[in-house]
């Protein structure tokens, strides 16, 4: 048999990228049509690479490396499996900013009372400063007072 055409033959490279091709495109179809194969997806999964992946009994690594147009397939799947995902992200990015607001506003009262609470502190150091000053005194006033005086001491015999 006489070959025709100039194409070179597939290598083996090439081959084994065509099965793998092959084997991943099958198992994203089943993926989209939500009848896995693989035991572990049969509870419920997510499209992703990995998910795609373990369906397919491929390493990701290979996917990413040498299949991307599997990976924007698979991008595309996802998105038309959950065509909410812009509005509710739209949505989640609302009520993010309204808890920003509300964090907001629970800092600047958090730190009006932390302000307060360190004006009560300085206050509360001040006073106890002046009591020890004045615990001071009074203990040395004391000390003064019961100190005993000798009794001729002041007065002087001349006789």
């Amino acid at each position: 048999m006489k070959r025709t055409d100039r194409t070179p033959p597939p290598n083996p490279y090439e081959k084994r990228r065509a099965g793998t091709d092959r084997k991943l495109r099958a198992a994203l179809e089943r993926l989209i049509e939500q009848r896995p194969s693989h035991p572990v997806l049969q509870n419920g999964y997510r499209l992703e690479v990995a998910t795609l992946a373990r369906e397919a009994g491929v390493g990701r690594n290979a996917i990413y490396t040498n299949h991307r147009s599997v990976i924007d397939a698979l991008k595309l799947a996802a998105a038309r499996a959950h065509p909410k995902a812009a509005e509710s992200l739209e949505e989640k990015v609302v009520e993010l900013r309204a808890v920003i607001r509300e964090m907001q506003a629970n800092e600047r009262k958090l730190l009006t009372q932390n302000a307060a609470l360190l004006q009560r502190a300085t206050s509360a150091e001040a006073d106890a400063e002046r009591y020890r000053r004045q615990n001071a005194r009074l203990a040395a006033a004391r000390n003064d007072a019961t100190r005993p005086i000798p009794i001729g001491a002041g007065t002087q015999n001349t006789r």
